[in-house]
């Protein structure tokens, strides 16, 4: 097992993405501390089948929006073990046109996946200089980080500060033995996207055609991802996005948010 021993938290680990990195951590031996900002019944549920595979799991609601939320969570999750891994996957999307797009709608995604990345990747990072921890931080940003979708303008913004944020974190945090990586993930059916979906009938089977390998990723690839960047196989690899996007970006994203007639 690749991570046997290790301790990992990984944000928005209740459900979709986040869910498949934790079982895939698990399956490799890693203990997961599991954050959650609402559904405290999937999160335990989570926790439940983490357990199951043998390691340690527990969750932890913080807000990473909200910085004395993540002090907290990192205060209370490290008081009992030591953090070796930071996955951070909370994110959330509003699907809107451009000239239609709202304040408000633009502090709720850029509070929640840039200001949460930045508050969760200071704090981990500080917590692993000054425990002298070699440590891992993974963030799951999106294709959109490059192509961005019509109705999700501030969600691409918000992923492509992600990217930057990681490389800014992997030049700074290199002297001190600390890992700063992005998983760049592409169509996946989960919580996040339904709307979109619904929004734009016949995307999937669209995206399949796009998709040079003609389907939709699982959460079970972006695990796969997950795990190669916090395992030390990847130990001289920082300020890298690995692309699990079925070659979308090979099609430059084709517009895929277009209803066909």
């Amino acid at each position: 097992m690749r991570l046997k021993d290790k301790w990992a938290l990984v944000t928005g680990g209740s459900r979709g993405i986040g869910k498949g990195i934790c079982i895939g951590l698990a399956k490799e031996g890693c203990n997961v501390v599991l954050n959650y900002v609402g559904n405290r019944a999937a999160a335990e549920e989570t926790v439940g089948i983490l357990q199951d595979l043998g390691v340690a799991a527990e969750a932890i609601q913080a807000n990473v929006g909200i910085r004395a939320d993540v002090e907290r969570m990192i205060a209370e999750a490290t008081a009992s073990h030591q953090l070796d891994i930071l996955v951070g996957n909370a994110g959330v999307v509003d699907m809107q046109p451009f000239l239609e797009i709202t304040p408000e709608a633009w502090s709720y995604q850029m509070d929640t996946n840039l200001l949460g990345s930045f508050n969760i990747g200071q704090v981990m990072g500080r917590y692993f200089v000054d425990n002298n921890i070699s440590g891992k931080i993974v963030f799951v940003t999106s294709f959109n980080q490059e192509v961005p979708n019509a109705t999700q303008g501030v969600y691409s913004i918000s992923k492509s500060g992600i990217k930057m944020l990681a490389k800014v974190m992997a030049l700074e945090l290199a002297e001190y033995g600390i890992n700063v990586n992005t998983i760049a993930a592409g169509a996946v059916i989960t919580d996040i996207n339904k709307k979109q979906v619904e929004m734009f009938p016949g995307l999937v089977d669209r995206l399949n055609k796009i998709i040079p390998l003609h389907r939709w990723g699982t959460v079970e690839d972006m695990a796969h991802a997950a795990v190669y960047l916090a395992s030390s196989e990847s130990d001289y690899v920082t300020g890298s996005t690995i692309f699990v996007e079925g070659g979308i970006m090979i099609n430059n994203g084709m517009m895929i948010n277009v209803v066909e007639e």
